[in-house]
């Protein structure tokens, strides 16, 4: 009777240890031949919309060389004396080349597209730039010309010259491509500026000679003269210059919608009144990832 209380005892306990046991011993792990999970990303998402604002230094480069450059040739093709003269009156007077900086703040709104690492954006930027510079010359030399067969000795030619730019808002439309690395997101950027600017040009050339008698060609009259007089302004104002710039940036993502950033940017801003403007600009900035 015991072996037959036991053997029942046994039979209803098989079932119980049973179930507490799998079979993966004998048909091996589920797991085996399974894709691994993918590794953890190196980068952060910058995709989206973004925006922010920023402060720099503006160095400004002025180039007022070629303010009287035409002016000149235009008085020259109007006048034989001048015309004689022609080799000695171009680049007279030459204007300088000036260097300045000053402050510049401003905003930026952008959209970023994202494929893995690389991230491509379009960014539109507005700042403003104190730059008001003005610069005047003037020249006077003597010639010994002959014109119609009187000698005039001298003759004595002026030339006054000035420029003025004023500056004060500038914009940037530009695509920029970086690379994500960590928190960090390096840039390059390629684009077009657009600045208001006024802007002026001034020349005067004239001149004066005193004929001087010669045994085979008198002077027609005591103490004669010639002379003449040429008078060049131009001004523009409020115009919009359309120029280029490219710049060289690293954004820094301090939390998931907050970053830094710096960046340096060049501008060619055109060549309004004939002079020639360019600015290097150096910022730092705060923006936030939507």
């Amino acid at each position: 009777m015991r072996w037959w209380v036991c053997g029942l005892l046994i039979a209803m306990a098989c079932p119980a240890l049973a179930a507490d046991y799998d079979d993966s011993w004998l048909r091996g792990s589920q797991d085996i031949g399974a894709a691994p999970p993918p590794p953890p990303r190196l980068y952060r998402i910058w995709a989206g919309v973004y925006g922010g604002v920023q402060v720099g230094e503006d160095f400004h480069g002025i180039d007022f060389r070629n303010v009287s450059s035409a002016q000149i040739a235009s008085a020259i093709s109007q006048d034989g004396i001048l015309t004689a003269l022609a080799n000695s009156l171009p680049g007279m007077p030459i204007l300088p080349q000036i260097n300045t900086n000053g402050p510049s703040y401003g905003g930026f709104l952008g959209y970023n597209w994202q494929i893995d690492d690389v991230v491509f954006g379009t960014e539109l930027n507005a700042n403003r730039s104190a730059l008001h510079q003005t610069t005047y010359s003037s020249v006077t030399r003597s010639y010994v010309v002959t014109s119609g067969g009187y000698l005039y000795a001298p003759t004595t030619v002026n030339v006054n010259n000035s420029g003025t730019v004023d500056m004060s808002d500038y914009f940037t439309l530009r695509g920029r491509v970086g690379w994500a690395f960590g928190n960090f997101l390096p840039y390059l950027v390629a684009g077009v500026s657009f600045a208001q600017i006024d802007s002026s040009q001034y020349a005067d050339i004239n001149y004066v000679g005193t004929c001087v008698s010669q045994p085979t060609t008198p002077c027609p009259t005591a103490n004669f003269k010639v002379g003449g007089n040429y008078p060049f302004y131009s001004v523009s104002h409020g115009k919009y210059i359309l120029g280029f710039d490219t710049a060289l940036g690293m954004d820094y993502m301090l939390t998931k919608y907050a970053f830094l950033r710096g960046e340096v940017e060049y501008l060619q801003l055109g060549t309004p009144s004939d002079i020639r403007l360019n600015t290097v600009s150096a910022r730092f900035a705060l923006g936030l990832k939507y």
